[in-house]
């Protein structure tokens, strides 16, 4: 016979209520240290309590504007589940502070270490306008798409070249030291660590000293960007620069790119400006000049003159074509005769042409002898005839 399933809600429900049922539960006295402390906008605390090896999540229904990361306390209260996600948690109604807690005292002891012997005292400069950037991070977390979207912001040619590891984990180190150690093999003017934010437990990875180490060792400029803005890490100290955020880390690597853009922004407003200045005053000086040329020259004279300069123009005009008219019809009356005297024309109509054999016209009686030969020319043709008979009409 099956068992009758239930919800997952009355899971919860059920732990909840057993949990307070149980009086050693309802009244525990935890030791701890304090990490990832946060107050909401509400003015509840929330915050880790961690030792060695483990952490229990802990609500405070009050704010605790004292305690801080690190600080080893004793918290007084009950556990709990929160029903909408079912992990328990530690109810505090009061905390005692006993000191500084052992993770955070060891790694101030390491940080004192590293820095007596000078790890933090090298703090090399960027380049100006860096052109092979390297970037150690987790392709597949939120950092790398805000770093690349910031790149991608200025107008250079800039090589980027990103190192896929783990940034939390066992693993985290030596995925990050290969990423150290693959750039320095290669031509690279600076690397970027970078992650996004999480818990003093996710970060403690920047803490280790081999890192640290490695980071100090390389031959490139090295800027952190970790998204924890309460702490530094190790690797932060070790760093030539230390950013906040990722961004923030992008931003830095490329200022002067940024600050020659914004200096060339500035020159060219300034040489449209210093244009426009200067067009506005030669308008002014223009509309000036007109004003007074307007004001002292005889406009008036000028214009009227002008005008009857425009009216003995138009009179000479039209004269000159009359008169060409008129010698144009002259002239066409005179062809008009020319043609009419045209001796072929004449021919043409059945007149004829006798001339002697000598080519002279034949025109008076007197010209003329008995048995003379003359020449007949006709429109088409001509012919010869001798002189029979002379008589007058």
């Amino acid at each position: 016979m099956k068992i009758k399933p239930i919800k997952v809600s009355v899971l919860n429900q059920y732990i909840k209520k057993y949990l307070m049922g149980n009086s050693i539960l309802n009244n525990l006295r935890v030791e701890g240290e304090i990490t990832n402390i946060r107050m909401s906008k509400t003015g509840y605390t929330y915050f880790s309590l961690c030792d060695e090896s483990s952490c229990i999540n802990c609500i405070a229904f009050f704010a605790d504007s004292i305690s801080k990361n690190g600080d080893k306390i004793i918290a007084e209260g009950e556990l709990s589940v929160y029903e909408a996600k079912g992990t328990y948690q530690l109810i505090v109604r009061n905390i005692e502070r006993i000191g500084l807690g052992k993770i955070l005292l060891d790694l101030e002891l390491l940080k004192e270490k590293l820095r007596s012997q000078g790890l933090f005292d090298r703090k090399r400069e960027l380049p100006a306008f860096p052109q092979k950037i390297g970037i150690i991070t987790s392709k597949s977390g939120a950092a790398i798409k805000d770093i690349l979207k910031t790149f991608e912001g200025v107008k250079a040619n800039i090589d980027i070249t990103v190192y896929n590891t783990l940034v939390q984990g066992e693993k985290a180190k030596e995925s990050i030291i290969e990423g150290l150690k693959y750039f320095n093999n290669i031509e690279t003017e600076v690397v970027l660590i970078s992650r996004g934010g999480g818990s003093f437990e996710d970060l403690n990875v920047f803490n280790d000293i081999e890192l640290a180490m490695e980071v100090y060792k390389s031959k490139a400029v090295v800027v952190t960007g970790i998204g924890h803005e309460t702490d530094r890490t190790l690797t932060d100290y070790v760093a030539d620069i230390y950013c906040h955020t990722p961004t923030a880390a992008a931003e830095r690597i490329i200022r002067g790119y940024k600050d020659v853009e914004e200096r060339l922004n500035n020159l060219l407003f300034a040489l449209k400006s210093g244009t426009n200045n200067v067009i506005s005053l030669k308008k002014a000086d223009l509309m000036s000049t007109k004003y007074i040329l307007k004001s002292s020259l005889p406009l008036e004279d000028i214009y009227k003159t002008k005008a009857q300069l425009e009216i003995h123009k138009n009179f000479i005009k039209n004269e000159t074509f009359k008169y060409i008219n008129e010698y144009y019809l002259a002239l066409k009356i005179m062809g008009e005769k020319l043609n009419s005297f045209d001796y072929k024309k004449q021919l043409k109509k059945g007149f004829a042409i006798i001339s002697d054999n000598t080519g002279n016209i034949i025109k008076y009686k007197d010209q003329v002898a008995m048995k003379d030969v003359l020449q007949i020319r006709f429109a088409d043709f001509k012919i010869e005839a001798e002189t029979i008979d002379i008589k007058e009409v």
